[in-house]
């Protein structure tokens, strides 16, 4: 069973991203001039029960290094061109203002779960009080049996590879990869309802126009959203990239020769991977602000070494206008055993480490030759984690979230 972790994980996270950073409060933090900012905020109206937030607009956007350089080499569009219209932009104004460059290096026997945890994104969060927020989906409206909910998307968000994202996206996810159940697993049950007899139905889902759409359900589903976000509140999918893998669009023939080419011994393995291990497969589009490194040997978790890097296309900014992540890599060692990574820590070769509680009395031994600091929280699994300030010793306050690495509220982890 899945189990939410404690708000202290968020802490945990953002000393990590303030210590790769190398920041300090004030540092990079006035807001360009001619910017008009508005704070996000979320409201509940109880006759429809809507959630919506109010973005930030501004004049003028910055962008990081890495990415000025391509866009003069004539390899991206302008920044300003990569965002979603200025309305629609998730404006995040309640952090310290951040600096760009450098790696978070990482220590982990499952790719699988660690990577999900830092880079995914979903249609909604879960805010710092526990109450259901935007995210992807800019707002939402349920009617009052819970039967109908209407979501609108964020108007110019773009997959990671430049195409835009739409509500054709959601609808293709639903109908062509979860009620086929193309990639293996069964229908979630955020999408089916149990009426008062004991029947389950299924949902519909209907496009209203490119970024709104529909979800109904047969009886009333209180808890469509909760149970979404248990799934990582994914409903969506690149319509463009999957329809030249399924055999539903190329034939089957064409199907299983392009799962071989990629590595695949059959379209279902494919699918599997492309949709449910979608964030650690090569070369499919997203919307996390991370994506996995399609460069040979830095592109396989199931190898010693990977790496995760910057999406251009990424739809969050600070409050000085300046698109997230700060950070340019994600960067990830395989591990074998707890030992290996007890003296990766101590050694001082990673950002970040989490520990179980008998490694404690080690890690604190550590400490001087390390450089690194310990962070504890208490979660249904008590774990430690040791902060690697070898290399970057300026800190900055904790409150800097996120969100340089831009994950969609790591305070919301999951162990097992």
């Amino acid at each position: 069973m899945r189990t939410r972790c404690t708000k202290y994980v968020a802490v945990l996270i953002t000393v990590l991203l303030c210590s790769v950073m190398g920041c300090k409060k004030g540092e990079e933090g006035k807001i360009p001039e001619g910017a008009t900012l508005t704070p996000e905020v979320t409201k509940e109206v109880e006759d429809d029960k809507e959630i919506t937030e109010v973005p930030g607009t501004y004049e003028g956007y910055t962008e990081a290094p890495m990415l000025q350089e391509s866009v003069k080499r004539k390899k991206l569009p302008e920044v300003e061109k990569r965002l979603p219209v200025p309305a629609d932009i998730y404006a995040v104004n309640d952090v310290t203002v951040g600096m760009y460059g450098a790696d978070a290096q990482f220590a982990t026997e499952n790719a699988e779960t660690l990577t999900k945890e830092l880079v995914s994104e979903g249609l909604f969060r879960y805010s710092d009080d526990g109450a259901i927020a935007p995210n992807i989906a800019k707002s939402y409206t349920v009617n009052a049996d819970f039967t109908k909910y209407t979501i609108y998307l964020r108007e110019g968000l773009r997959w990671s590879d430049g195409v835009l994202f739409t509500a054709d996206d959601c609808v293709f996810f639903y109908e062509k990869l979860c009620l086929k159940e193309a990639f293996g697993e069964s229908l979630w049950s955020c999408f089916t309802a149990t009426d008062e007899k004991g029947n389950v139905g299924k949902a519909t889902i209907q496009k209203l126009d490119d970024y709104s759409l529909q979800i109904t359900f047969p009886s009333e589903k209180p808890d469509f959203l909760p149970q979404l976000l248990a799934q990582g509140g994914i409903c969506f999918a690149p319509e463009h990239y999957f329809v030249n893998l399924m055999p539903e669009f190329m034939g089957e023939s064409a199907a299983l020769a392009k799962a071989k080419h990629m590595g695949y011994d059959s379209v279902e393995e494919m699918l599997r991977e492309t949709v449910g291990n979608a964030w650690n497969t090569p070369g499919v589009p997203t919307l996390n602000a991370f994506c996995i490194s399609t460069e040979e040997g830095k592109d396989d978790v199931t190898g010693d070494y990977y790496e995760f890097v910057r999406n251009p296309y990424y739809w969050k900014v600070d409050g000085a206008g300046k698109q997230l992540p700060y950070m340019d890599r994600l960067t990830f060692t395989r591990i074998s055993d707890e030992s290996q990574k007890m003296l990766l820590t101590t050694e001082g070769f990673l950002t970040v480490s989490r520990l179980y509680p008998e490694q404690m009395e080690e890690a604190r031994n550590g400490t001087s030759r390390g450089k690194y600091r310990i962070v504890t929280w208490s979660t249904t699994v008590s774990y430690a984690v040791n902060l690697n300030l070898k290399n970057f010793p300026e800190q900055c306050p904790y409150e800097e979230v996120l969100r340089g690495i831009g994950a969609a509220h790591p305070e919301y982890w999951y162990t097992e």
